[in-house]
């Protein structure tokens, strides 16, 4: 009988960044893959679950919160306005902002959404203990601090070079 080599794990050896890739590819497959019957993108659920935590909000601060610029959730927003999932009025309480909200015919479906969330959270979390689930969330928090500190390094060292008298 011949005996079938097996693969190396290519996750084996791998250092922080691939690892951090392979969790957000995984992580963005899984969720995709969770969300197929609600016709939503990872993006618009994570726009959902905020808009369910936290309420109504204008559009940078929730972008913000779902990590991605300004005009990538203003189209994020605009075609969940369309697709029936938010709503979007002027802020009565500033006279240039919009206010963006969960649809109320979208509630129950968000509150479904919200269970899915927890499902994935507790699934990823498996066969890991609270000491090392904190430990991983410090230790990542510190990779983005690290990673934000490089860009900015980055933009300014950019910006630097562009103003440098050119010989």
């Amino acid at each position: 009988m011949l005996m079938q080599e097996q693969a190396p794990d290519p996750l084996h050896d791998a250092g922080l960044g691939t690892l951090a890739a392979a969790v957000r590819r995984t992580l963005k497959q899984v969720v995709w893959a969770r969300l197929t019957p609600y016709g939503l993108s990872p993006q618009q659920f994570w726009v959902i679950l905020v808009l369910l935590q936290k309420g109504p909000s204008s559009l940078h601060p929730l972008a913000q919160q779902v990590w991605m610029d300004d005009p990538t959730a203003s189209r994020v927003v605009k075609a969940m306005v369309k697709g029936g999932w938010l709503t979007a009025r002027p802020d009565p309480r500033h006279g240039r902002r919009i206010l963006i909200d969960l649809a109320p015919g979208a509630v129950a479906k968000a509150h479904e959404l919200q269970a899915l969330a927890r499902e994935l959270h507790e699934s990823m979390a498996a066969g890991l203990t609270q000491a090392q689930q904190d430990v991983l969330q410090s230790g990542l928090r510190t990779m983005i601090g690290n990673l934000e500190a490089m860009y900015s390094a980055t933009l300014t060292q950019g910006t630097a070079k562009s103003m440098a008298p050119q010989p």
